[in-house]
């Protein structure tokens, strides 16, 4: 989002089109080039709302059921100042940028920590007896096992997210997250999602969520444990007006406007039924992630890679949205999050709109302003993978673009775009390496940054960066203002080995992502379990990785275990007795294409 004060620049005008083939030449006065192009894939079946109600329904009637009574101790109050509320309003942060900035994305949230440990190693009769423990409360269960629940609150937030950290729980606990409305998520198992300890819950609405751990049976091995490090405090910015009823337009004459909060040039997705985007609505996702102490919003959307026999989970944003693996982590997708009709209600997103947590990025650069991650958890039946061409579009003049985004957070809208080779151009952002247009029907706001732009075949050509203009104050203004999109022709090396070979091309540098430590009793026996994840250099899985490691103290030796396609070893020494401290090492890892760096490894050594 960028002002510019240059002259208009008259620059030649390439012939480009595009063909059904995989591959296809571009004619330019200094070369031919391949262009490069994948087709929309979909995943099977169709999201059934109403099941998806009903599943949350039944687990809600489940969970309140064996709640325990809560106590005053069992609540955890996040106190928000006065202060806190000010600069989550003001968007001209040292942390956010500038308005006028590439940088700049919509805060809707802010992070305050808590720090609340949960073990329940020690947990016996008389503690459940007492009805308490730790900073929630608890009880039996008939089967031999108890319930443990204890509830979050911050009196004026919109919604909540909790921050798990140091997160295991043994093979026979779940946890979960709910509200006194019926929305539940979970549940959350072993290391939790990503399976690496450390992830950020789904989103509730409402000033009070509960945490609820079920442990089946009576406990075996090592006991659950995790801490509530953080908890995400969501701003009226991010709960949308429940149901604020939409009326629909009778003077085609009169710009529709989506919700009361948008701009009156943006459009509602529902009121088209455009072969561009009708894929395009079922691959696009409202995302919400944490940044240091605040919580943004921006859009982004599915994409294929070439191998048709699989679907990996890649997503495209921009880079200005998502640049670490941090970032990537905390990411929590909202699917399908349209209005029911034309015209139709403007809701928040709760309800069936059916969510994912984390990704971990691919390949991400600031030039083109791209993200590429690869989703921790599927996206939902029928969703859509959106195809790609390569070829040039910044450079030829008149091309029309569409666009699926969620401006201000809102459903989905719709806009549609034709590259003006002749706007001027902002600093940093060179034309070829980002794409310039103007909008013809729609626009796009704050939090539609990163939605992927597609040419009238459907497939993805850029993503959003943001404006350049001006007028950058009214973004209805498309005269004095150029909509700019990272081009994937720019980046297209950079992922091709990732989406023309379906799954990527082995290569680069390795490390050790983390290593969690538990121990598994077995009747006399110990199990001593080390768990490693190892990621390339931009924080990707790598599978098929030979880790080597050392176990000292109650158990001993040195063991060898190959990483899965999540990129995690699980190495074990057995030992008679019970095992009550130990250390663990990695002395090496290796791969038949990777090259370990073990300078960049975040841990080596960890001890239980």
């Amino acid at each position: 989002m960028k002002r510019f004060s240059i002259s208009l620049i008259l620059i030649l005008i390439l012939v480009f089109a595009f063909t059904g083939k995989a591959e296809v030449t571009q004619n330019t006065p200094e070369k031919v080039v391949k262009v490069r192009q994948a087709f929309m894939e979909k995943l099977p079946g169709t999201f059934d709302a109403a099941e998806y109600l009903r599943v949350q329904r039944e687990k809600f009637d489940w969970l309140i059921s064996e709640a325990p009574a809560l106590t005053s101790g069992s609540v955890i109050t996040v106190d928000v100042t006065a202060a806190d509320l000010e600069a989550l309003e003001n968007d001209t942060c040292e942390t956010c940028g500038d308005r006028n900035s590439s940088t700049y994305k919509l805060r809707v949230g802010l992070v305050k920590g808590v720090g609340a440990g949960v073990n329940f190693a020690g947990l016996n009769q008389r503690a459940l007896r007492k009805g308490h423990w730790g900073p929630g409360s608890v009880q039996s269960a008939r089967d031999g096992g108890f319930t443990w629940t204890a509830a979050v609150e911050s009196p004026t937030a919109s919604a909540l997210r909790i921050h798990f950290t140091n997160f295991l729980l043994p093979q026979n606990a779940a946890l979960y997250i709910y509200n006194t409305d019926g929305e539940v998520f979970g549940p959350y198992t072993g290391a939790g999602p990503g399976n690496a300890g450390d992830f950020w819950s789904n989103t509730v609405s409402g000033s009070l969520a509960y945490i609820q751990l079920r442990h089946f049976g009576e406990p075996e091995g090592e006991a659950a444990r995790f801490d509530i490090g953080d908890v995400v405090y969501l701003g009226s910015r991010f709960l949308l007006p429940l149901m604020q009823q939409q009326k629909v337009v009778e003077d085609i004459a009169r710009t529709k406007t989506l919700c009361s909060y948008n701009e009156p040039c943006i459009e509602d997705a529902s009121c088209y039924n455009d072969s561009a985007v009708n894929d395009a609505k079922k691959a696009a996702a409202h995302m919400q992630f944490v940044s240091g102490p605040w919580v943004y919003i921006c859009s982004g959307g599915l994409i294929a890679d070439k191998d048709t026999s699989s679907q990996i989970p890649y997503f495209m944003t921009a880079n200005h949205c998502i640049s670490t693996r941090k970032m990537a982590n905390s990411l929590e997708c909202f699917w399908q999050y349209a209005t029911s009709s034309c015209g139709g209600a403007c809701y928040d997103p709760i309800g069936a709109v059916p969510r994912t947590l984390g990704a971990d990025i691919v390949s991400h650069s600031g030039t083109g302003d791209y993200s590429l991650m690869q989703l921790w958890e599927d996206p939902p039946a029928g969703s859509v993978f959106l195809g790609w061409n390569s070829g040039d579009v910044a450079n030829v003049n008149n091309t029309e673009l569409f666009r699926i985004s969620h401006p201000s957070g809102a459903p989905q809208a719709y806009s549609t775009h034709r590259v003006d080779t002749g706007a001027g151009t902002c600093g940093g952002w060179p034309r070829g390496s980002w794409i310039y247009s103007r909008d013809v029907i729609g626009a796009v706001e704050q939090g539609s940054s990163g939605s992927p732009v597609v040419n009238a075949g459907g497939q993805l050509v850029g993503q959003l960066t943001g404006w350049c203009g001006s007028n950058l104050d009214d973004v209805c203004d498309s005269v004095n203002n150029a909509t700019v999109d990272g081009a994937f022709a720019s980046y297209y090396d950079d992922v091709a080995q990732y989406l023309d070979n379906g799954g990527g091309t082995p290569g680069g540098t390795m490390h050790i992502a983390s290593i969690v430590l538990s121990t598994k009793k077995k009747g006399p026996r110990t199990d001593a379990i080390a768990t490693v994840t190892i990621v390339d250099e931009n924080d990707n899985p790598v599978s098929g990785a030979d880790v080597t490691g050392t176990f000292t103290g109650d158990a001993t030796g040195t063991k060898t275990a190959v990483t899965n396609t999540s990129g995690v070893a699980t190495l074990k020494v057995t030992v008679n007795g019970t095992v009550t401290n130990f250390g663990f090492c990695v002395d090496n890892v290796t791969h038949a294409s990777y090259t370990y760096d073990s300078d960049a490894n975040v841990v080596t050594c960890a001890n239980y």
